[in-house]
This record gives C-alpha cells, structure tokens and sequence, in this order.
C-alpha cells in the first residue's frame, strides 16, 4: 500500500471517532493498545517482522509481515483488551477504538 493511501486511511478515521496510533515494540513481546475492551479497524505492518493482533492472550487475525489489513467494513471485536505481540523488534499502526 502507498504511503500516500496509508495517510488517507489514517486520517479519514481519525474524523470518524478512531484513532490511529504507531505501536513500536523494541524487542520481541507484547505491546498493550487499549487496555479496555474495544474494535479493531486497520493494521498496518512495514517491515520485515511478525505482529499478531490479540484479545487478551486470544489471537484475533493470522500473523502479519510487511502487510496491512483493512477490516473498516467489518471490525474485529476485541472483548478484553487490544494487545499486538511482536516477534522483534519494529512497529505497526492500527486503527482502532
């Protein structure tokens, strides 16, 4: 996906109630989103390094490597918490609320 539809995306939730932040894990682990029960809209993975989205310790999507997801059509709900884990360190942006 370019940088230019990325930025798009970002900021076209961000008007709808969303937010969009960058998550930057230093090393293998878990990265805490919201510690509240919420939905998942949009992950963005640039770079060469596994991120798993979880609910809790549950994994909510298949692993993702320098690639993205859209699900604005349909969120996924998280009823816990919003964890991505990391397998090194790196980042990834998601929209979520």
């Amino acid at each position: 996906m370019s940088q230019v539809r990325t930025t798009e995306i970002l900021e076209s939730n961000m008007e709808t109630g969303w937010t969009s932040e960058l998550i930057t894990a230093a090393g293998a682990g878990d990265e805490a989103v919201k510690a509240t029960r919420g939905k998942v809209a949009y992950i963005l993975v640039n770079g060469a390094y596994n991120v798993t989205l979880k609910d809790d310790s549950t994994a909510k999507w298949a692993v993702l490597n320098n690639t993205s997801i859209d699900l604005t059509g349909a969120p996924i709900e998280c009823s816990t918490n919003i964890t991505l884990t990391f397998g090194g360190a790196g980042s990834a942006w998601i929209i979520y609320k």
